[in-house]
This record gives C-alpha cells, structure tokens and sequence, in this order.
C-alpha cells in the first residue's frame, strides 16, 4: 500500500498536480497520503464510507438528519446510518480471520448486487439468490460474454424495468433473449411462469436488503420509519422502491440523478480531512477528572502537530472528544459524546445522563442501572477540517411542465404488485428538472442507472435536483 500510493503522488506531481494528496480513510474522512502511508489499515472499507460521507452532506443541505444509506452494485449491497447528522460508528471489525480494532463507520454488506447468482435447489425446489457474484466477467447472462446462469439484471431485464437497449446510455446493448433463456431455468425447476420466476429472484434480492437493513436499525434501537433512505449504486434506485416499503420508509432519496451510480466518489471529493486519536484508560466512578482532562489534553497536541503537518490553519480546526463507557462489569461498551471538551468534576452528572439515554436507546427502556457503577474505558478524539466542496445550488424556480425530450414512450412492465405487465411510461432523467412530478408505475433511465417507480408511488425533482419517490398522495 505504501508504495503504490507513494508512486501515485509521485505520478500526480510530474503530471502537475498541485494540491496536497488526500486519501479516504474508514472514520469518514480524508487523510495525508503521508498518513495514510504509514497507517494503511485506515483505508479499510473507505470506498463504501465515502457513500455515507456524500450523503451526511447532502442531508445537511436537505435539512435530514436521519437518513439510511444504501449502495448496491454489481457485487454488494453496502448499508449505513446517520442519526442526529451523524454517521454510526463501530469499534471491532473483521475481514476474513482478522479482526482489527479502529474506530469506522458503521457499513454492513452483503452479497447481493446486479450480479447476484439465482440457482434452483433441485431437492428442496427453493430458490437462492447470491452471495456468489457473475461480478462483470463473464456478468449476467444478458452481456453475452459466456455468463447462463440468471442474475438479478437478468430477472431486472426480463420484467422490462431495464432497457436493454439503453444499458449505460445505449453503450452496452443487452441480449434479452440470453436473459430470457437464464430466468426460464429457473422457471421450470420451480414450475413457475417466466414472469413470476423472474419476479421471484429480484423479491429474494429485496428483502435480502430489507433484512440487514433491519440489523442496522431496529436491532440497534432506531425505527426506519424515522429516516429517509438514499438509494445509491448502479442498480440501487431499481431496487430500493420494494425493500424501503417493507421497512415502512416513507421517501426514498436518489441523489443527483445519475450521479447517484458514483455516490461513493462523489463523497470522497466531499469528504472533510479527519485524524482520530484514542487513548485506552480504564476507570470507575467516582472518575478522576485531572486524570481524564490530561489524556485528552494529550491527545489534542497529538492531533495539533499532525495538522501542522498538513498545513492546516488553526482556524480550520474542529475537535470533538467522546468517550467509550460501560457498566462496571459488561464488556460491551456505548460512545457517549463529550461536547464540554473537558470533565468538570469526578461525578459529572450530564455525563451519566448521556451514557443512560444511549444505552437504553440500544438496549431498551429501563436496561440501565441506575445505581450501578460506571466504566470509561477509551478516550477519544475526532479532529477534522473542512475543505472545499462540490457546491450543490438550489434552483430558483420549480417547473411542474415535464418537456417533451423527457418522455421516451412506453413500454410493457410486469409488476409484482399488481402481478402483472402494464404498459409502463418511461422518462429521460437527464431532462427531468426540478419541481417535475411523475405517479408511478414508472421508469426513468439515466445514462449509469434506472429509478423504477411502483404503482401507488410518486417521483418528483426536489430543488436540488435528486429525485425523491413517495408513497403517492
């Protein structure tokens, strides 16, 4: 890792680039290629954090402070939370045998994506789709580069909410006849009809999604029927209509359009330059205040000289201090913000207060002790500057006129609800603009992904331009 970015900065310079290096890093930052150099397990996952990162910005824009991020591509389906306008962390991770201890954003993934594998099991006749992946060689069956076995874009093909004639902006042409071929094996070895099979593999899918969206919502203590869900991804927006029904979701959030299948880059270039620090420090109450204050004054020198590495004004600077806490005698610990910076005294009762309304926000009313003795057991602190950022304008006016380049004609849709084919509008997104209001059934094509509308639900172009979908009023 250190030597391929030290020669990508090296290749950035001769090629005139100016600008200090910045790499993603796990906590939802940006930091020095130099840092990330000498630390490169901070790169972890900071591809699919970066998704959150552009989402915690938008929503900002928006004024969401919930929102779930979702992130479906070929391979993966990737989820995160932001709460309160602020991503969800966790503090133990595990990549393959390993497991490492760094503060991250919270994402949860799994194998379910565009080419996830639907197979027949002939003893059981069920129907599996994913983890294994066609990934883009030889991919669906529909790229006709060898791939038979059906994929979600296969089934997605077959339903007639993917054109295959205008696959990425017409640049691929899909054979539907291969994708035809694929789902009716399926058909047959379940004794269901082309349409039901292929219905099937993309319901599987969905409520795939539906469930380890709920591993990160209700089993944690939050309602997703408190947040708005950001459907990202190519093939996330296709999909995200069924499984933010089947958790109660009430708007699904498509972020700029086609931009959208490229959330995570976009995040990466919104993203604020962050360094975390921790120090472990094991204590009970009554908590000695000077032996708190001095591990944190500690680690904000820490985090000053590393920023007068970067060049960083003092100015641009913003710490914010937390602590990790516990029951004396569990082992599990909650992060409890600390926004005084320091502790005032060794009791230091809005502390307390904190640490009981997050962990009976995760355990449930009543879990915490009253009397019991509390544990700190890490310190921490999240220093960030803000950095330029991709300016997002509202439009002045909204225009409920749709122009005659975003109409593309019809075409037959089957639907699971109401399980069957109607002949289905389909729209240009490129020239939808905001203020713009379509009732589904459905489809807008962008050049690098699809918003499939259901029957019952409304897109509109908000002011930023992102589509939102609703239930329909």
């Amino acid at each position: 890792m250190a030597k391929y970015l030290g020669n990508l900065d090296k290749q950035l310079k001769a090629s005139g680039y100016r600008q200090p290096l910045q790499i993603t890093q796990c906590g939802g930052g940006s930091i020095s290629v130099d840092h990330a150099m000498e630390s490169p397990l901070l790169t972890l996952d900071s591809g699919p954090v970066s998704g959150v990162t552009g989402s915690l910005y938008l929503g900002e824009l928006m004024g969401v402070p919930n929102i779930i991020t979702t992130d479906m591509g070929g391979t993966s389906f990737d989820v995160g939370i932001i709460h309160d306008g602020q991503p969800e962390y966790s503090f133990v991770s595990n990549v393959v045998q390993y497991e490492y201890f760094l503060p991250k954003v919270d994402i949860q993934a799994i194998g379910s994506g565009g080419g996830s594998l639907a197979r027949v099991d002939a003893q059981s006749k069920t129907l599996n789709v994913g983890p294994e992946s066609a990934g883009a060689d030889p991919g669906p069956a529909c790229y006709g580069k060898g791939g038979t076995v059906a994929t979600v874009t296969d089934a997605d093909v077959v339903l007639g909410t993917i054109n295959p004639d205008n696959f990425l902006g017409g640049r691929i042409v899909l054979d539907k006849g291969k994708s035809v071929e694929a789902v009716q094996r399926v058909a047959d070895g379940l004794g269901l009809s082309l349409y039901q099979a292929a219905a099937g593999i993309a319901r599987i899918a969905e409520f795939k999604m539906a469930d380890i969206i709920r591993k990160m919502t209700v089993e944690k203590g939050f309602d997703p029927r408190d947040f708005v869900l950001f459907a990202f991804g190519g093939a996330g927006p296709a999909h995200a209509g069924v499984f933010a029904k089947e958790l109660g979701v009430q708007k699904i959030v498509i972020p700029q359009k086609e931009i959208a299948s490229t959330w995570c880059a976009f995040g990466a270039a919104s993203a604020d330059i962050l360094h975390v620090y921790e120090q472990v420090d094991i204590q009970a109450t009554p908590f000695e205040a000077a032996r708190i204050n001095a591990t944190l004054e500690a680690l904000e020198k820490k985090a000053n000289r590393q920023m007068d590495r970067d060049g960083i004004e003092q100015s641009r600077r913003r710490f914010a201090f937390s602590l990790d806490m516990r029951h004396r005698g569990q082992i599990n610990e909650v992060e409890v913000m600390l926004p005084e910076e320091r502790v005032k005294d060794a009791f230091f009762e809005p502390l307390r207060a904190r640490f009981t309304a997050r962990y009976e926000q995760l355990y449930g009313r009543g879990s915490s002790y009253a009397d019991a003795r509390l544990e700190i057991v890490t310190l921490r602190l999240r220093a960030t500057a803000a950095t330029p950022r991709p300016r997002l304008s509202a439009a002045r006016k909204l225009s409920a006129k749709i122009g005659a380049k975003a109409t593309r004609g019809k075409r037959s849709v089957y639907w699971a609800e109401p399980k069957k084919g109607i002949v289905t509008p389909i729209y240009d997104g490129a020239f939808l603009v905001p203020g713009n209001t379509i009732k589904g059934p459905a489809v807008i094509e962008t050049t690098d992904t699809t918003v499939v509308v259901h029957p019952g639900r409304t897109l509109r172009v908000d002011k930023f331009g992102n589509f939102e979908i609703v239930f329909a009023r």
